[in-house]
């Protein structure tokens, strides 16, 4: 307990990771193919259905290897990279 107690107690420098220093997701639109940044989803992409600005968050559909459609999730924008464009 004692460590924990420590560790919030004094000031920390948190490294910034990929998500932090940069601004792909700013280019996400509806109608695009995007992965969304979690671990252990490499080759899972969702494409976006809506987003809302106002809350930097966007509602995002799992693309299925059959075709079909998978779960939703409203997420948040910056954890969105976009991988494909629809015209």
């Amino acid at each position: 307990m004692g460590f924990i107690k420590n560790f919030f107690a004094k000031q920390h420098d948190w490294v910034l990771n990929g998500h932090d220093t940069t601004d792909q997701w700013k280019s996400v639109k509806v109608g695009d193919t995007v992965e969304f940044a979690m671990t252990m989803t490499e080759g899972v992409t969702y494409s976006v259905e809506s987003i809302n600005q106002e809350a930097a968050e966007a509602k995002i559909r799992r693309r299925t290897s059959d075709g079909s459609n998978g779960e939703a999730y409203t997420v948040g924008l910056v954890m969105l990279r976009p991988i494909a464009k629809t015209k």
